[in-house]
């Protein structure tokens, strides 16, 4: 640990020249972590205000079929009904939905990862968790590894059909001794006599679409190499289990999956025999932020569900929706759905930015894919964690908001409030992807696969200076805010390595509250990024509104979660020391926002549109 001199140089006033350490911004400005470094005006990040016409034209399309076709039945999407379930699956299919990742040449669509997250959220509009679930598990987890692992053979077999949607896919990887460990499983596969086929046997439990799906991918240790096969239905010794009794998310298909002496060609193994670590995490960081995705949507529907109860339920001769705590409960949900909003579509963008540099002719093009969007496991694990609690917090608060209602099944609040819950548990608890952010950004820092040493020592810019020359301008303000988050994210930072050094990664008191910071880093440095570039006044306006909000809020979990550290790794006068310069700092920002005022502002925008209107 560093005294408290050494420490203040990260925050000091003298002037560092940028030129000094060299960093190109353009060269990281699309790479998974920029927002840990890339300064606002050195960088750009994609929001919905940049969709192309092709990517509005399939918004479209998906938002007709979702309000015109699901929605109407979303009663009966929501219980348990095979023959529905699998027959509004195949006009997904027919409208080219299931197909959206699959290449042309094999009965897709191809098209980028920015229009797969449109449809995702449009569909959405269904109103059906339990639909959204199967879609999802089939789109993402089930159909990605034979895209990126697949030989010709395999895509042949396997991708037209999974497009058309005539088949539907699962994978299945949770082990009843293995959940976030998903190496320690315990299946395994011997090469049988004759050497045409290997000889499963094992459990996978949790298995999403494993009762309906004709192609299931799996995992089992070959002479203790993980290995990824693709399982058909009709292969001898694949047993699938009864449905699980769930909390939620009734209408989808959750069972246990056994193999028995289960026979899989020698051809069905899926990339190489050893190769099922990355082919099981690889296509995670995917479903990742596609939930973060879905979660957002449904928090947006769930806002105008809870708004019209408020305009009509009358207390004390007037709508509950005059209220003042109403008020706040519906500023906050705004708020924080923006937030996932911003924060799924600029990893999109830039996914598909990175990707749009590749030759798609070339044979290890999908290796490269699969690289970029590793290289975006940070933002990746953002997502979902914004996108599952802000929809946990939203269907909350609207519970809270109908009342009795909320708690009766008529109303259909309740149902919602069950099928949130998985969301947190799904593609990695929020504990195991508040880890990675941690533990991926240590990784970052130490292999120097971004220059976050010269970022640290540098400090961006003399924000402090600017504070004090331009405190009458609140546009400033709001920027010299967002660079604190991200001084005092990469000080936090540099404290804990010289502290921990790699070890940190076994200290999970410090990596959460440190995820959490970088987490408030992303979206206000995303918020920000994207209010900038908005043109249309109205839009400017209604966004800028909410971007003080946020930055308001995130600030203070920043600096909360940035004192437990501190208070952790520091002692007495020490301690002290170091919490009188980050307030001496503080003052100089000067930043002392009406929070009360920022959310009425919200609400008001809120009510005067009568709906979520910030799409």
């Amino acid at each position: 640990m560093t005294d408290v001199s050494t420490s203040k140089k990260l925050f000091e006033t003298e002037k560092k020249k940028e030129e000094l350490y060299n960093i190109n911004y353009d060269a990281y400005k699309s790479r998974g972590g920029s927002f840990l470094f890339v300064p606002f005006g050195k960088g750009d990040v994609f929001s919905r205000e940049d969709f192309t016409e092709d990517q509005k034209m399939f918004l479209a399309a998906a938002e007709e079929f979702a309000v015109k076709r699901m929605e109407p039945i979303s009663k009966d999407l929501n219980i348990y009904n095979k023959d529905l379930t699998l027959k509004i699956f195949k006009e997904m299919g027919d409208l080219g939905f299931t197909g959206i990742d699959i290449p042309e040449e094999f009965g897709g669509l191809g098209l980028d990862k920015t229009t797969a997250g449109i449809v995702a959220e449009v569909l959405s509009k269904c109103k059906s968790a339990s639909m959204m679930t199967t879609f999802s598990a089939h789109v993402g987890i089930a159909t990605l590894p034979i895209i990126w692992y697949g030989n010709n053979q395999q895509k042949e077999k396997y991708l037209p059909k999974m497009a058309s949607g005539e088949w539907m896919g699962s994978f299945a990887l949770t082990e009843p001794s293995a959940g976030s460990d998903a190496m320690g499983g315990t299946a395994t596969a011997k090469l049988n006599e004759d050497g045409k086929h290997y000889i499963l046997n094992g459990q996978k439990i949790y298995v999403t679409n494993g009762s309906w799906s004709e192609v299931c991918v799996t995992f089992a240790k070959v002479e203790g190499k993980y290995t990824a096969f693709i399982i058909d239905r009709g292969c001898e010794g694949y047993v699938i289990g009864e449905e699980e009794k769930k909390m939620g998310i009734k209408a989808s298909s959750t069972v246990p999956l056994y193999f028995e002496n289960c026979k899989v060609p020698i051809e069905n193994v899926l990339g190489e025999v050893g190769q099922g670590g990355p082919i099981a995490f690889n296509v995670l960081y995917t479903g990742r932020y596609k939930l973060g995705i879905t979660t957002v949507a449904g928090a947006k529907y769930t806002i105008s569900s809870a708004l019209d109860y408020a305009n009509e339920r009358e207390q004390f001769s007037r709508p509950i929706s005059d209220f003042d705590m109403i008020k706040k409960k519906f500023a906050n949900m705004v708020t924080r759905t923006w937030e996932g909003d911003s924060v799924n579509y600029m990893i999109c963008g830039s996914i598909d930015m990175e990707i749009s540099k590749l030759d798609k002719t070339q044979d290890d093009y999908y290796l490269h894919v699969q690289k970029i969007i590793e290289d975006h496991a940070i933002e990746a694990s953002i997502c979902k964690i914004i996108g599952s609690e802000t929809l946990a917090y939203v269907v909350d608060e609207s519970v809270q908001v109908l009342g009795g209602a909320g708690f009766i099944e008529e109303y259909g609040m309740a149902g919602v409030y069950r099928d949130e819950r998985i969301n947190r548990i799904f593609e990695g608890t929020n504990e195991i992807n508040r880890l990675l952010i941690s533990s991926i950004t240590l990784k970052k820092a130490i292999l120097e696969e971004l220059p976050l040493r010269d970022a640290i020592s540098m400090r961006y810019k003399n924000w402090l200076n600017e504070v004090s020359e331009n405190n009458n301008l609140s546009e400033r303000i709001i920027e010299n805010v967002v660079t604190y988050c991200r001084s005092a994210s990469l000080f936090v930072l540099n404290e804990l390595i010289l502290k921990y050094g790699q070890d940190m990664k076994n200290h999970q008191w410090v990596l959460e509250p440190f995820a959490n910071m970088l987490s408030a880093l992303c979206i206000v440095d995303t918020g920000l990024k994207r209010v900038a570039k908005i043109d249309d006044k109205v839009k400017s306006v209604e966004n800028m509104e909410v971007l003080k909000l946020s930055i308001c809020q995130q600030y203070n979990n920043l600096n909360t979660e940035m004192n437990k550290i501190l208070s952790h790794i520091y002692r007495g006068d020490d301690l002290q020391n170091m919490n009188k310069m980050i307030e001496e700092y503080k003052r100089k920002l000067d930043y002392f926002p009406d929070e009360i005022s920022l959310m009425n502002k919200v609400a008001d925008r809120l009510y005067k549109n009568g709906k979520y209107y910030l799409d």
